[in-house]
């Protein structure tokens, strides 16, 4: 493996973590300045508002290169029954969560919020972008097999640390059971995302995820 090789690959990863990390960043400052300017309007304009810069970079790919990031069907047709079953647990799971514990705090929020906005924006950013150029990275320099494992885990586990943004927000215990299930949910979104070779399922599953745990 060449020198040259090595530090793209580097650079490929590198620049993937910097740029969730910078993004989310950027969308906590951004958005109170926006609320606070813009503040009598429709809620969901506010929706679009509060993840406005995460929604900007998810969607660029989508002219930039589709494909690349996910942007098709792919294979989704042959795994359909993969995709039932985890639709039926990622339906079920906070169904019954709620069953238990009662509302979330993530309650008070619009179904538009939870079911459109932020599957489009954390999707499109983590596994549209942030995964499709650890997988670049990662497979300059492993086999296609470690390659795809080393992806879902680092995608997961970046993915999920983004969440600790919402710390001060919402009460710190919920913060870190979040944290917790989204590690688990960026395993299952991951390796959608590769076996299909399409973000849409991501999108969708996550939507119903919310959508379960919310409306």
């Amino acid at each position: 493996m060449s020198t040259r090789t090595l530090l793209r690959s580097a650079l490929y990863i590198l620049w993937g973590v910097i740029l969730v990390w910078g993004v989310v960043f950027a969308n906590n400052s951004i958005y109170p300045i926006i609320s606070t300017k813009y503040v009598h309007v429709h809620p969901y304009v506010n929706d679009i508002f509060s993840d406005a810069v995460l929604l900007f970079v998810a969607l660029m790919p989508i002219i930039w290169a589709p494909r690349f990031f996910g942007y098709q069907l792919g294979a989704i047709a042959n795994h359909w029954k993969m995709l039932l079953g985890m639709t039926v647990f990622l339906v079920g799971a906070p169904l019954l969560y709620r069953l238990i514990a009662g509302d979330t705090p993530f309650g008070a929020n619009t179904w538009f919020f939870e079911g459109v906005v932020v599957p489009i924006a954390e999707e499109g950013l983590m596994r549209g972008i942030l995964l499709s150029m650890l997988l670049w990275g990662f497979g300059r320099l492993y086999n296609p097999t470690t390659a795809n494992r080393l992806t879902i885990l680092f995608s997961a586990l970046i993915s999920s640390a983004a969440h600790l943004n919402n710390l001060g927000d919402y009460p710190t215990g919920f913060i870190l059971f979040q944290v917790g299930y989204s590690t688990i949910l960026g395993f299952a979104f991951g390796y959608t995302r590769i076996k299909t070779e399409s973000i849409y399922p991501a999108i969708i599953l996550h939507a119903l995820f919310n959508l379960a745990g919310t409306v």
